[in-house]
């Protein structure tokens, strides 16, 4: 099977790797590889079959997480991800080790942190090696979760400057949805009414974005004057962790419900906390915004 597999893995590659290739092409040739590792039994990685044939599948399975961030579908990546590990685990002293698991494990970092999954997070970094902390595809995500732990939200936000490719972009700004609803919530128990252009700043929405500050908006109630453009909040604002699964809106949602509530105990709100009990909390943000608002 080797010569056949090699031959599909390259055929994959380059339709992976070609400038402004079709997308479906790639998700068509990656489903039926799958199903033929799938049959095979490679897909689940055994120490006993052809390493050669091992190496290609775990390639495949790269391609596959990678692709699958290019076209922000979480749920295949997961699926890919989960598949990849015995490979990286338990094939160690069988095969060579892949040139793109320094990229694998910064995407795998960044996935829990912007799934607000901290304890799998500090799990897995723990288990790594100093070499490894200090590869540029790891250090962001390590980076970015102490930005969030310092409330830093704005160095989160230039992250996206300097992402060492394209599928960190997305889910940087999956991570980016958290943060905004965690500023919103903050700003909904400091302020009774913010302009929009304040809005605009305090979100990280760009001037041109005035659509997505919008929608995210709307899904928190706030309501905008048309002749002031100012926003008012309902009555009863509480801090309504789900709406972080909404932004961006082309995920799956079902993946980020777990988000923020692990991130918020770093400022002092926990599930259930009472609304009086935040304002405390709150207002360490809210002094750095009066300087804006």
């Amino acid at each position: 099977m080797s010569v056949d597999l090699q031959q599909s893995l390259s055929e994959l590659q380059q339709a992976f790797d070609a400038p402004g290739g079709s997308r479906d092409d790639v998700s068509k040739r990656l489903a039926k590889l799958k199903l033929e590792l799938a049959q095979s039994g490679l897909y689940f990685a055994p120490p006993t079959a052809n390493p050669q044939d091992l190496v290609a599948a775990r390639s495949i399975l790269e391609i596959g997480t990678f692709h699958s961030l290019r076209q922000g579908n979480l749920k295949s990546y997961a699926q890919y991800n989960s598949a990849l590990q015995p490979f990286y685990d338990n094939l160690s002293s069988i095969i060579p080790e892949s040139p793109n698991r320094p990229i694998t494990l910064g995407l795998h970092l960044l996935s829990l942190l912007s799934q607000g999954l901290l304890t799998q997070f500090h799990t897995l970094l723990e288990s790594l090696k100093i070499e490894q902390l200090s590869d540029v595809f790891v250090k962001l995500p390590v980076d970015l979760e102490r930005w969030l732990m310092e409330g830093a939200y704005n160095k989160v936000y230039r992250a996206k400057d300097r992402v060492p490719r394209e599928e960190f972009g997305f889910l940087l700004e999956k991570l980016m949805g958290t943060v905004r609803v965690q500023i919103a919530t903050t700003i909904e128990t400091s302020y009774k009414s913010l302009p929009l252009k304040s809005a605009l700043s305090l979100l990280f929405f760009n001037s041109n974005e005035i659509s997505k500050l919008t929608e995210f908006t709307s899904a928190r109630q706030w309501e905008l004057s048309p002749s002031t453009q100012m926003f008012t909040f309902p009555a009863s604002s509480k801090p309504d962790i789900a709406l972080a699964a909404q932004f961006p809106s082309n995920g799956d949602a079902s993946e980020t419900n777990n988000i923020n509530f692990d991130l918020l105990k770093g400022h002092g709100v926990s599930r259930g906390t009472p609304m009086e009990f935040m304002v405390g909390p709150a207002l360490q943000l809210a002094q750095q915004l009066e300087a804006i608002v």
